[in-house]
């Protein structure tokens, strides 16, 4: 299929065509590396459902607040500015990504399970590869790195179609070229861009199944790749050798396949702590959240 068939079929996807508009403003700010507490609190202060979700997990037990957070100022103190904006992100993609895709048969938990575990997966990944400042950046684009299926999913099942479903599950590449004539990474990153996501994210959606094609942000494309494969060991119990080029591209990075093996495992047993990990903007030790917050 054509490119312009592509870019068409991506700006007329019904209620992926805009986002909400609490979230193209965070969008924003995620853009802006040195983001003020106030303007993240402006944009919160005008979103009740959003506000009450950061302040719930201000005042949860791993903080130690237990109830004393009443304003987003008082959460931006206690968890950081980078941390709340990126949960607050999260929050606001919910109803966006949270659904079932019909296209493919496969259900709104199972997709929304895979792409917070490879969220917080990429996030763990980032801090190790660069650094925990850019954790904050591969967890929110390890959020969407399947936003691409949202938009073919629309096509699909308005045109009757179903992927017979892949395993690993979300590896359907080839399935999607051989019935479209393109596939979610390309749709992804033309949907990226008409929602005005970060370059960087832009760039991670495009080419997280293949990140040694990438043109730039090799680190944050190798850590939502590592975060995409986690996910879908923790949900299969898949070996990482099932990925022999992706272990030859991450051994230079010092990722073996018991790294992958103990991020499954600790986003199957440890999703708290992995959350913690995933969505701090320092090297500081830090309390842990609760994934089933963002719901």
């Amino acid at each position: 299929m054509p490119q312009y068939v592509l870019r068409d079929l991506v700006s007329t996807t019904g209620d992926l065509a805009a986002l909400p508009t609490t979230v193209v403003r965070l969008l924003d700010l995620l853009k802006d590396q040195t983001c003020a507490a106030d303007k993240v609190s402006v944009v919160l202060d005008q979103d009740a459902a959003m506000t009450a979700n950061v302040l719930k997990l201000a005042n949860s037990a791993f903080y130690g607040a237990r109830g004393t957070v009443s304003t987003t100022r008082q959460a931006l103190v206690l968890l950081g500015n980078r941390a709340v904006l990126t949960l607050a992100f999260a929050a606001g993609m919910v109803p966006v990504m949270r659904r079932n895709l019909v296209g493919y048969g496969i259900e709104r938990d199972r997709f929304w399970t895979h792409s917070l575990n490879a969220a917080m997966a990429a996030g763990a990944v980032m801090a190790r590869l660069e650094g925990p400042e850019r954790s904050c950046e591969a967890f929110s684009a390890g959020l969407v790195h399947d936003i691409g299926m949202l938009a073919l999913d629309s096509h699909l099942s308005a045109n009757g179609m179903q992927l017979v479903p892949a395993f690993p599950l979300f590896n359907v590449c080839e399935r999607e070229r051989q019935a479209l004539g393109f596939d979610h990474t390309e749709a992804g990153g033309l949907l990226a861009a008409n929602w005005g996501f970060p370059s960087t994210l832009a760039v991670a959606i495009t080419h997280h199944h293949r990140p040694w094609d990438a043109p730039a942000e090799q680190s944050l494309v190798a850590a939502v790749m590592v975060g995409d494969i986690v996910a879908q060991m923790a949900a299969d119990g898949l070996q990482p050798e099932a990925w022999p080029e992706v272990l030859e591209f991450l051994a230079p990075r010092g990722l073996v396949g018991d790294d992958l093996r103990s991020l499954a495992e600790s986003v199957i047993h440890e999703p708290e702590e992995m959350l913690a990990r995933a969505t701090r903007a320092s090297g500081t030790p830090c309390p842990s959240l609760t994934p089933a917050s963002i719901s």
